[in-house]
């Protein structure tokens, strides 16, 4: 943690220690796992009683409970003050009740304030018993957005084009993070190194950024796809999830009839 980031952690904690209403704090997020560095950002999960919920973050945002200067706020979810400090600190805030707060994972929370006690058990890994289907929803989307670009080469699209390479592309390291048991709860927004292979990432980073032109666009997506394929097959067999075969062949020949393209 920087000099900057321990201060603004030391302000959030002085703050909320004024405010009796608060039950206990916890440093969760990357820090709470033992994995921020100096890009990241803090997050507090907050415990309050239910019927004070609503008032601390309305609070946080008036300033009653005394949190940073922000230049940038809002409330997520309901349950989460989300603050930019006018030097592009960042925070999160999440509040939840003592019941919300007992269904965490204590594996990601390290105390601050209160009883250290009051930590909930960590959460031992299980089965994921969704990931097959999730695995043939995924198959499916990316074989639904793939067959959608004769439609924007048709029409000249580039830009929407663009778009859908980049959709496809974000398919491809879903899949990936899904092939190496990386869970939800453990991924974020701002990280990927770490939750792939050195061949995952030189794949990745070896993929073309397309130009805003057919030939480009049409050379891009099928790479990806190729990929994509040659991953998510695999899989499914290994999870036994069902396989859209039909909607593959028909998305193949598709390809092959609008824009001449093998996959």
């Amino acid at each position: 943690m920087t000099d900057d980031q321990q201060a603004l952690l030391d302000h959030l904690a002085a703050a909320l220690a004024a405010d009796p209403r608060i039950r206990s704090a916890w440093l969760s997020g990357s820090f709470g796992k033992g994995a921020g560095d100096a890009w990241s950002d803090v997050d507090l999960t907050i415990v309050v009683d239910d019927p004070d919920l609503a008032a601390c973050l309305r609070d946080c945002a008036d300033g009653v409970i005394a949190v940073p200067a922000t230049v940038f706020s809002h409330i997520v979810h309901g349950r989460i003050f989300s603050g930019i400090t006018p030097g592009w600190s960042r925070f999160d805030l999440a509040f939840l009740t003592a019941a919300e707060f007992a269904r965490q994972d204590g594996a990601g929370l390290a105390p601050l304030l209160g009883d250290a006690a009051a930590r909930p058990p960590p959460r031992p890994p299980g089965a994921d018993a969704d990931l097959p289907a999730r695995i043939e929803r995924l198959v499916c989307e990316f074989l639904r957005v793939l067959g959608l670009s004769p439609v924007c080469i048709g029409r000249g699209e580039w830009l929407v084009g663009q778009q859908g390479v980049e959709l496809l592309r974000g398919m491809l390291v879903e899949l990936m993070l899904e092939e190496n048991g990386v869970p939800r709860s453990a991924r974020g927004a701002k990280r990927l190194n770490g939750f792939l292979s050195e061949g995952q990432r030189s794949t990745l980073e070896a993929l073309p950024a397309p130009a805003a032109e057919r030939q480009s666009l049409i050379d891009a997506q099928s790479r990806i796809a190729r990929r994509f394929l040659a991953h998510a097959r695999p899989l499914a067999e290994r999870l036994g999830a069902p396989w859209p075969a039909a909607f593959e062949a028909a998305t193949r020949d598709h390809l092959r009839r609008e824009l001449g393209v093998e996959i």
